[in-house]
């Protein structure tokens, strides 16, 4: 891994906690998590692009991740998994190509806009795929009525 993307590691870990200061999170045990999640589904976003070299597949594995982790943190501080999934999956969100869309707009670029366009939706929606992913996997493992915070 190259400094660069240490660098990201570290950004993903202080958006994520960062986000959680922004939502209340409370207690440092909270914050770390939180942070960690982020960390966590940066870097499996990372591995993934480099093994396959396809930023799509790294999006949704990075998400699926995320999802996963967010439950489980969930159970181990007996609250909610949404907070955590909101703020855990903040560095996986592809605001830099959303900005590039738009100034390609502005600039009147059109062949770029429609490619940093495409782009953008397709990442988001493999990042809702992920999502999807995990909720059924979860619907499926998790006895029937049983909450998060009872396993």
């Amino acid at each position: 891994m190259s400094m660069n993307e240490y660098l990201q590691l570290i950004a993903a870990f202080t958006g994520s906690a960062g986000f959680a200061l922004a939502y209340n999170f409370r207690g440092t045990g909270h914050i770390l998590m939180a942070g960690f999640g982020g960390f966590l589904g940066w870097l499996c976003y990372l591995t993934v692009l480099h093994a396959s070299g396809n930023g799509y597949l790294a999006g949704y594995t990075g998400t699926l991740l995320v999802c996963f982790y967010s439950e489980i943190a969930a159970m181990i501080l007996r609250t909610p998994a949404t907070g955590l999934l909101i703020v855990t999956s903040i560095p996986m969100i592809p605001g830099a190509s959303l900005y590039r869309c738009m100034r390609c707009l502005l600039l009147s670029q059109s062949e770029l806009f429609r490619q940093e366009g495409t782009y953008t939706v397709l990442f988001a929606s493999c990042m809702a795929a992920g999502f999807v992913t995990s909720a059924v996997l979860l619907q499926l493992i998790r006895p029937a009525g049983a909450l998060s915070s009872d396993i």
